[in-house]
């Protein structure tokens, strides 16, 4: 892809200070200019933008200069994007880490659950200009986790744009869904509705082996397990854009998703007791649960500029609220037991669960060589109720199941505001960082028994990112961060939830996590090849929280049960790196190729005075090609491979995939389809082992992962306004 940049060169500022890239042009600063064209006023450059570079604390992947995903989704976009894994259903992944906070032009996305899910799998590639991951926030940014922004396209000329649409698989899944655009020359605006009707299943067995505290086995178990889940969904999507004046612009957004879930499953266990009522015993578990729900979301934001140079005000405020009510019965035969068999009625509703939040930044150049930037922001959790009712029926008489009966409610609030300064030194950029803020978190828990949670923490957050760019456009670019990431209310509360054979419960001694980030990064395009990018990076977390599995005797089931509970690792760390190379020799063909390797290593007190540690390499690769044949026919082919991996008395067994797929752009693109077949050898299963020495056992997993997929597009109107089809970000 050719973009061309108008750069105004004047006799004295000849020489330039570095290599700087913007939404969709190059801007090339350090270069040689001969003297027969010094006295020209602009001249024009054409350059090739690489599909990876790196700017500042960003890692960019433009996604609009990449052919092979502008048929798919920003899911498929995202798997190509440095460091990042979407799964089936949506969930983002960055090293392995689901803590990722997904903003949206540069503002948080204030998405989250199946909201976000909905968005990512709904959301065309085409819309989106680029994806910046960044893995190492500054104080810019807010939360403890690594931050993936869409930049969408921009603004259009004035035209419609209407685009009807149909998806499906073989699992089956169907998807129909319609779009409409309206871009004109102060007003925009965009409506998309889909429906969409799912089926997953996933198979799982498994076996473990409970200890007692003094070495001796207590029970070993084992279990086979079958579910399959049915989703009726829609998803609604509206939002407009309005230029007051070239200096002041207004943005609204929102958005529903109102769904209902049907799932159902059958489990069937062997054990054997050694201690308490020693004999062999087994059970078939049936269980079928309707799960309605909905939520919404929405959202206004101000932006005042006051000049070309970057001087600008922003306001935003924003809320969501989302609510269930799911009914469901569990059935539990004993094979070997009599008079023990036992049907459990549960109710489930949610109710509340509104946030809202405001923010506010103010952007300063200070001539050519500093930028100033200041923000303000804050947000709360009103409380959100969860009531939880079970009654149990034996031999025909209902019993209301106080055990596992419970009432919950939770909220929340907080508010911080940073400063960062930036200074270029010719070649070399500077950002300085400091964010601060208070974090709340309260929660009350009634039922078997009673709990309540109310913590408060200061949050700061320094930051330092340093750039450099050579002329021969080399990128290098290091950065350090200091984060304090504080647990959830559930996680700090004491309260005990049952089980039929089990329990979890909460931790309140747990302490925030306090992280060190270090990463450095090269860049270099290389013309008639592609793009190279290197990454080495290195994380140390004190008080890590990781929820563990482990035994223990219980008073209420009258034998040594597993339950989980959340414990601060008392050392842990990360350290690898990243190679990310992308072939690319003609415009119809690329090849791209990321390859890491790290180590982790923990050390925990799981039980007084007994500790658990374990260090271990492990590494992912993934390898994309892409090629483009008579003009109208695209294919591609993905293989992904990631080796063993550890975790806090965990280990994770390797996986293996390969995607496959064909797409046509047909009558002047106004019709698209695509084929694609998914885990083409039937190889995607998750295996794991737990290393608890009194708690040790393993399983298996396998999910409906390969399925063939198919979908059409048509499309009315002129095409500049197609890639605005389904942003939501009609500008």
């Amino acid at each position: 892809m050719k973009r061309t940049a108008i750069v105004l060169l004047f006799l004295r500022a000849a020489a330039g200070v570095g290599y700087a890239q913007s939404n969709d042009t190059i801007a090339i600063d350090s270069l040689y200019i001969p003297e027969s064209v010094r006295q020209l006023e602009e001249m024009e450059i054409t350059t090739e933008r690489p599909l990876y570079s790196v700017d500042g604390e960003k890692q960019l992947y433009n996604v609009s200069d990449d052919p092979s995903v502008q048929t798919g989704t920003a899911s498929d976009a995202l798997q190509n994007a440095p460091g990042v894994e979407v799964d089936a259903e949506g969930n983002i992944t960055l090293r392995g880490s689901q803590s990722v906070d997904v903003w949206i032009d540069d503002r948080p996305s204030n998405l989250s659950g199946e909201a976000l899910r909905q968005y990512i799998r709904n959301l065309p590639a085409g819309a989106i200009d680029r994806i910046e991951v960044i893995t190492n926030p500054s104080a810019r940014y807010d939360g403890g986790g690594p931050v993936v922004n869409l930049v969408m396209r921009r603004k259009v000329k004035r035209n419609e744009f209407l685009t009807f649409g149909a998806s499906g698989n073989m699992r089956p899944q169907v998807s129909p869904w319609v779009s409409y655009v309206y871009g004109g020359k102060k007003f925009s605006f965009n409506v998309y509705a889909e429906y969409d009707y799912s089926h997953t299943w996933t198979d799982q067995s498994g076996s473990n082996m409970m200890l007692t505290p003094q070495g001796d086995t207590s029970a070993v178990r084992s279990y086979t397990s079958h579910s399959d889940a049915r989703r009726h969904g829609s998803y609604l999507w509206l939002s407009g854009h309005y230029d007051i004046d070239t200096q002041r612009t207004v943005r609204l957004w929102g958005g529903a998703y109102p769904s209902v879930y049907f799932h159902g499953s059958n489990t069937d266990c062997q054990w054997h007791e050694f201690i308490y009522a020693p004999g062999d015993y087994s059970y078939r578990n049936t269980s079928a649960y309707c799960f309605p729900q909905a939520g919404g979301f929405g959202g206004v934001e101000y932006t005042r500029r006051f000049n070309t140079e970057g001087e600008k005000l922003w306001l935003q405020l924003g809320g969501s609220t989302f609510g269930y009510h799911s009914t469901g019965t569990d059935t539990r035969t004993y094979s070997s037991l009599v008079g023990q068999d036992v049907t459990l009625q549960s109710d489930t509703r949610s109710r509340g669960g509104l946030s809202t939040y405001v923010d506010a930044g103010y952007t300063l150049p200070i001539g050519k060589l500093w930028e100033l930037e200041v923000g303000l922001g804050g947000g709360r959790d009103f409380p959100s109720d969860y009531v939880y009712t079970a009654d149990s029926i034996i031999d025909g008489v209902t019993v209301h199941d106080a055990l596992r009966s419970m009432n919950n409610s939770e909220s929340g609030w907080k508010y911080q505001g940073y400063i960062t300064l930036l200074r270029r030194f010719g070649d070399l950029t500077v950002k300085l960082g400091m964010q601060a803020g208070r974090k709340h978190v309260e929660g009350t828990w009634d039922g078997y028994t009673t709990a309540t949670v109310d913590r408060t923490w200061t949050v700061p957050v320094p930051s330092i990112h340093l750039t450099y760019h050579t002329k021969s456009m080399h990128t290098f670019a290091l950065s350090w961060t200091r984060r304090t990431e504080t647990p959830t209310a559930d996680n700090l509360t004491p309260f005990v939830n049952y089980y039929t054979e089990n329990y979890d419960v909460g931790n309140p001694a747990l302490q925030p996590t306090v992280s060190h980030n270090l990463e450095g990064r090269w860049d270099k395009y290389f013309d008639g090849f592609g793009n190279v990018g290197a990454e080495l990076y290195w994380r140390a977390e004190q008080d890590a929280v990781s929820s563990l599995g482990d035994v223990a005797y219980s008073e209420v089931f009258g034998r040594e049960v597993s339950y989980t509970m959340p414990h601060n690792i008392g050392d842990a760390g990360l350290a690898g790196g990243t190679l990310n190379v992308t072939y690319r020799p003609t415009v119809f063909f690329n090849l791209r190729l990321s390859a890491s390797a790290y180590n982790y290593h923990y050390r925990l007190q799981y039980r007084p005075g007994e500790w658990a540690e374990d260090a271990a390499w492990s590494g992912r690769l993934r390898l994309n090609a892409w090629a483009k044949l008579w003009d109208v026919l695209q294919v591609f082919g993905t293989v992904s491979y990631t080796t063993r991996q550890i975790a806090p008395m965990n280990i994770h067994e390797p996986t293996f995939r390969t995607d496959f797929g064909l797409s046509a752009d047909l009558l002047d693109r106004h019709l698209s389809l695509y084929l694609n077949i998914k885990d083409v050898f039937a190889s995607v299963s998750e295996q794991w082992q737990t290393t608890n020495p009194y708690y040790q056992g393993g399983g298996r997993r396998t999910t409906s992962s390969q399925y063939i997929s198919f979908g059409l597009t048509l499309r009315f109107g002129k095409m500049e306004l197609e890639r605005q089809a389904r942003t939501g970000n009609p500008q």
